[in-house]
């Protein structure tokens, strides 16, 4: 019995993950990455708010360049502020492009906005001085017409820096446009 139990645990395990891999797909394109002011929180009641204004990525080659900034805020007092450099990609898993779904509905898009998550390394730099590596991740909603973004995804950005898990989305929109 334990042998039939474990043996049909496995088969739905690799079932699951065949049909979670099913409809995902991958791109080797280059990208520009677009962040408007985002609100993120940390578990610790900090918050974090970035920016970034035409980013690229490049996932075929890992590469990454552009300029972002970011305040942090424990309540409604700022406490840090700085800029941060995009430096390489870790990982990307691309939702396809030209739909977004709303509360209201489906809507089009062009066909060069893509959604998708992107994992990327940054440089911060302070105004106190203090300079870090992290993690900073953009998650656009877009996806393929008919399609939909993963389930438990949300568009938002995560910051993970000089300790602190800046993972919970608050506001913002982002926006992944794929180059030619």
């Amino acid at each position: 019995m334990r042998r039939i139990a474990v043996a049909l645990a496995f088969l739905f395990s690799v079932a699951a993950i065949f049909v979670a891999s099913a409809g995902s797909a991958t791109s080797k394109s280059a990208f520009l990455v677009f962040v408007e002011p985002t609100l993120t929180g940390a578990s610790n009641g900090l918050v974090l708010e970035t920016a970034l204004d035409g980013g690229t990525f490049n996932v075929a080659d890992k590469s990454a360049s552009g300029e972002g900034e970011f305040h942090i805020f424990a309540g409604p007092t700022e406490i840090e502020h700085g800029t941060f450099d995009l430096t390489r990609v870790i990982a990307f898993q691309f939702y396809g492009c030209g739909e977004v779904t709303t509360p209201d509905g489906r809507v089009g898009l062009p066909p060069d906005f893509c959604g998708g998550r992107v994992i990327l390394a940054v440089h911060a730099k302070a105004a106190s001085g203090e300079e870090s590596n992290g993690l900073f991740e953009v998650n656009c909603q877009i996806h393929d017409p008919g399609g939909q973004a993963p389930p438990g995804t949300s568009e938002g950005v995560k910051v993970n820096a000089r300790g602190v898990n800046f993972n919970k989305h608050i506001t913002g929109d982002n926006l992944l446009v794929m180059l030619p």
